[in-house]
């Protein structure tokens, strides 16, 4: 037997009755913090914006969602139409941005999407329909100073080849028993970031430096085998130093399944790995 409100009515004769046009309807858009590593450094793309709002500016890629249409669907639909990625990439949910005014055409609620790739996938990479541009930026984030009672830093989006750079000092202000988070574009920059972008792009540069060595994200941004050199490397791109080669490969062995398989890099054989993602099952991992 059906369940039935305090009405007296089914799940079905709920639905038939109800009035959808009570509420106004929020239009929903999914965006990509697309980050792959390039030359020992970290990438970020970002389009340009070839029309109304923030036209001109820099923006993550990503667009509106379909009424019918699941979220990550969504993102595997923006991925090939605004950056021509059409190959399985790595992304997750990371978050949503709803306030009423950050749009001006309508109420527009965002899901933000860290997505991660190997830079083999990123060589055919296009502008989209309403997009005037598309360019990998190099992303860095560099801390200034700390105190007890907050952080500064500087997040800085370059691109050399078009004399493009956008600087932004991020702080961290200690309210109680959580974190405010403010952004200031400064004078060195000669362009901008679209809309509240910049907080979903910090948000990001600070979850995949944190999990980095913990978790098995670092290796979306890699081919499926790889060296030592090449995992380093890539760590040290998204953190943004060098580490101790040593203690470095001793740490993330734990992480990994030998191929038995060579490649040769600057005149040596150097041994290919895999990642093992039954390794935080393992009693001792990093």
């Amino acid at each position: 037997m059906s369940e039935v409100n305090a009405k007296g009515q089914t799940l079905e004769q709920f639905l038939d009755e109800y009035d959808e046009s009570l509420y106004r309807h929020p239009s929903n858009t999914v965006d990509m913090i697309l980050m792959t590593v390039s030359n020992e450094k970290l990438k970020l793309l970002l389009v340009k914006r070839g029309n109304h709002p923030f036209i001109n500016d820099w923006a993550l890629p990503g667009g509106f969602v379909n009424f019918e249409e699941d979220l990550d669907d969504a993102v595997e639909r923006q991925l090939a139409e605004e950056t021509n990625i059409k190959t399985k990439t790595y992304f997750r949910q990371l978050y949503t941005l709803g306030n009423a005014d950050r749009d001006p055409r309508t109420r527009v609620i965002s899901t933000f999407y860290l997505s991660m790739t190997p830079e083999s996938n990123i060589k055919s990479i296009k502008a989209g329909k309403e997009e005037a541009d598309t360019v990998w930026f190099t992303i860095s984030k560099v801390t200034e100073k700390t105190s007890p009672t907050g952080r500064s830093s500087l997040l800085t989006m370059e691109n050399e080849e078009n004399d493009i750079r956008m600087e932004y000092r991020i702080t961290d202000k200690v309210v109680h028993h959580y974190i405010e988070t403010r952004s200031t574009l400064l004078k060195t920059s000669n362009a901008k970031i679209a809309a509240d972008h910049i907080k979903a792009i910090n948000m990001a540069v600070d979850q995949i430096r944190n999990r980095a060595a913990s978790t098995g994200i670092l290796f979306n941004l890699l081919p499926n085998e790889f060296t030592l050199r090449e995992i380093q490397n890539a760590y040290e791109a998204v953190v943004g130093h060098k580490t101790d080669t040593g203690n470095f490969r001793r740490d993330i062995r734990k992480m990994l399944n030998e191929t038995g398989r060579k490649k040769r890099v600057n005149g040596k054989m150097a041994a290919l790995f895999t990642f093992n993602p039954m390794f935080i099952y393992m009693k001792e991992n990093l």
